[in-house]
């Protein structure tokens, strides 16, 4: 489908340099619907919402135009995907893109990247402790930009046994915690990030993965799983 959104155009008796640009923008995989489309320049604004893939064709100025997509989550202020605490990050896939419009005609790919990681864990314990057990993940991500760098930001989020929750992408040097909690005291705090890492998750990749893990907890350690790696974790727990 070609969506024709011509805001402005030249006669043949008007100069080139004044006219705008015609910008085809195509949408290609659209991961989630809606999308909202932002296109902005030189006293130039417009957004659209697309719900399958297509090819639209904007007329933004000569001097430059920023193209911005979102799916699955708001940019708030135009800039930023905002995570309130307590809260995992919304399903958020982007696109963001300088475009050079200083010819008559111009082109860009949207191809949106899945910005947020699911989580699950699945908890296993001695049935002697005869209480669920359940994790809080804290991190220093609450937000991320048009352009999908993360934002520092505190961020916690509760994770019951077999939930997933989304976190946002993390820069590599970021801490990322995983309280391990029974109700009445946490049993251990460990550094989620590290442990990831050595399973062989990214945090770099353009698309981020979903990822289980299964954590075992015993009276004397603690064993993290994922696919085919794993790790045991002393413990000290006075049951």
């Amino acid at each position: 489908m070609l969506v024709f959104l011509f805001e402005a155009s030249c006669t043949v008796k008007e100069s080139r340099e004044d006219c705008p640009c015609a910008l085809y923008i195509r949408l290609e995989s659209l991961p989630l619907s809606p999308a909202r489309i932002l296109v902005t320049g030189e006293g130039f604004r417009q957004e659209l919402e697309v719900s399958r893939d297509t090819v639209l064709v904007v007329r933004p100025p000569k001097s430059g135009a920023l193209v911005r997509a979102v799916a699955g989550a708001t940019l708030e202020g135009d800039e930023t995907v905002n995570i309130p605490y307590g809260y995992d990050s919304p399903p958020v896939y982007l696109f963001g893109a300088d475009v050079d419009t200083s010819r008559d005609t111009a082109a860009v790919n949207i191809v949106m990247q899945k910005h947020f990681c699911g989580l699950t864990i699945l908890f296993d314990g001695p049935e002697g402790w005869g209480e669920p057990y359940w994790s809080e993940v804290r991190g220093e991500v609450d937000a991320i930009r048009w352009d999908g760098t993360p934002i520092e930001g505190s961020f916690s989020c509760r994770l019951d046994s077999g939930q997933c929750i989304r976190l946002p992408r993390q820069r590599t040097e970021q801490l990322l915690l995983l309280d391990i909690t029974m109700p009445d005291r946490v049993v251990r705090s460990f550094n989620l990030s590290y442990y990831l890492e050595e399973a062989g998750f990214s945090w770099t990749a353009p698309d981020l993965e979903d990822l289980t893990l299964e954590i075992q907890l015993s009276v004397t350690a603690l064993t993290i799983r994922a696919d085919n790696w794993s790790r045991v974790i002393p413990l000290e727990i006075i049951v």
